[in-house]
């Protein structure tokens, strides 16, 4: 489910529970209008009317985010999966988390293939120790 159609289905559902939650208040309310002054009527008007300004001030945040965050994701694409070095993302326990196109290239191995191996077992026996005493260091 792509992020558009999963945010149109949660506004989707948030829709029918606020309307089950007002089904029953509805006829109370048309009941209750016919008491209202034209005072509590302008009121309630201008109430509405700031509810409104601010859900459309939300909702202007939300797309601001929204366009920030797509910005930061291709960011993120470029340097990451397109920089000329190899890049790996490895968990505390030495498992390889992601893998970048050039560092299966420089491995010759896919990227699903170094998926959740550990680091070392790419690196030479004879080059071990370097890359534990490094690792103790980093951590």
């Amino acid at each position: 489910m792509s992020d558009n159609e999963s945010v149109s289905k949660k506004t989707g559902d948030m829709r029918k529970r606020a309307e089950e939650r007002t089904s029953g208040k509805a006829e109370r309310m048309v009941e209750n209008l016919e008491a209202l002054t034209k005072g509590d009527t302008k009121r309630l008007l201008h109430e509405l009317r700031v509810y409104q300004i601010e859900l459309e001030t939300q909702n202007e945040e939300l797309r601001l985010s929204q366009e920030e965050l797509e910005s930061s994701r291709a960011r993120y694409f470029d340097l990451y999966n397109l920089a000329p070095v190899g890049y790996l993302t490895i968990s505390k326990d030495g498992l390889i988390l992601q893998a970048i196109l050039p560092q299966q290239n420089m491995l010759g191995v896919s990227r699903s293939d170094l998926m959740g191996y550990p680091l070392s077992y790419f690196i030479f026996p004879e080059d071990q120790d370097v890359y534990y005493n490094q690792r103790k260091k980093t951590l």
